[in-house]
């Protein structure tokens, strides 16, 4: 007989996306940090000859105003690329925010990013 496998938390799922967005990077030749926990403004610091990234994995695809605000303004204040990462059925997507997030209920402003613009020097 088999025995019910417990639920993973959000936490754990939110991890192993971090974990998967991390090893995806790394793959792509970029060395990653991964700042542990919930309360960074930042999951994964990921760098490359000329390019940081400063990275939020989401599953949903969304940010609140909040936490999308803190990493924009971190990541300008630096010079960094904030990225949001969003889980997908089958792998993953990353988005560049393109501005702060200060209009209630107005789409997310963003832009798809794939990892080839950067390394093409693609202005972004």
């Amino acid at each position: 007989m088999t025995t019910p496998t417990k639920p993973r938390s959000a936490y754990h799922r939110g991890r192993d996306l971090e974990h998967r967005v991390r090893t995806h990077l790394r793959e792509e030749g970029y060395e990653v940090l991964r700042t542990a926990g919930s309360k960074s403004k930042v999951d994964l610091v990921a760098i490359k000859p000329g390019q940081i990234l400063f990275v939020q994995c989401k599953r949903s695809g969304a940010l609140p105003p909040a936490e999308w605000n803190a990493l924009w303004d971190l990541a300008q204040m630096v010079g960094a690329v904030p990225v949001l990462a969003e889980q997908l059925t089958r792998g993953r997507r990353y988005w560049r925010l393109t501005a702060r997030k200060d209009r209630p209920g107005a789409r997310q402003p963003y832009v798809e990013l794939t990892l080839d613009e950067l390394a093409a020097g693609v202005a972004v």
